[in-house]
């Protein structure tokens, strides 16, 4: 089960379409779980946003995962990352790699030369989830999990995955690994 907790406010309309996406995409349950508050304590002043891996770690919510479950949180904040070789990188969430744990942000969705709330959010939430199950960036550009920094992501605003990345994930789910 992919279950999705809310850090802020969402349309209605827009959580039911990255719910009915994941689910299409990975062939099991996604359900809205409920809110949590965002920790200040993840901001990070410096980076201009909040800090993934921190942001994860130090949310307060008391939604229990069962066995192979995933858990999404989405918000609308910014997502920062730390600074690498080449400077500040696109961020657009952070994932958990193997776990069960994502964060994915709708910041800058929406805007010229971006896909809208709907199928931006859709398919970060779906590249997301892809990494908790392990997967990594795929070279198709209408895969899911073609990175989001990359040219080819806005140009396939469909949440599929390659038959490569769907076959691994599938492996995994049946294992009920990841």
């Amino acid at each position: 089960m992919i279950r999705i907790v809310t850090l802020g406010e969402f349309p209605p309309d827009v959580l039911d379409h990255v719910q009915r996406r994941l689910h299409a995409a990975y062939g099991m349950g996604c359900e809205l779980q409920g809110e949590a508050k965002l920790p200040k304590s993840a901001l990070d002043q410096a980076l201009g946003g909040y800090d993934g891996a921190k942001l994860i770690d130090q949310i307060d919510d008391d939604t229990e995962l069962y066995g192979d479950d995933k858990l999404l949180y989405l918000t609308t904040a910014p997502i920062s990352a730390p600074l690498g070789p080449m400077g500040k990188g696109p961020t657009d969430g952070f994932a958990q790699q193997g776990a069960g744990k994502c964060v994915v942000s709708s910041a800058l969705l929406g805007g010229k030369n971006q896909l809208s709330l709907e199928a931006g959010l859709a398919k970060r939430a779906a590249h997301y989830v892809g990494h908790l199950w392990d997967l990594h960036h795929c070279y198709d550009p209408r895969c899911a999990m073609h990175p989001g920094w990359a040219p080819g992501f806005l140009q396939y605003p469909e949440v599929a995955l390659c038959l490569f990345c769907r076959e691994k994930s599938e492996k995994k789910i049946k294992l009920g690994q990841g």
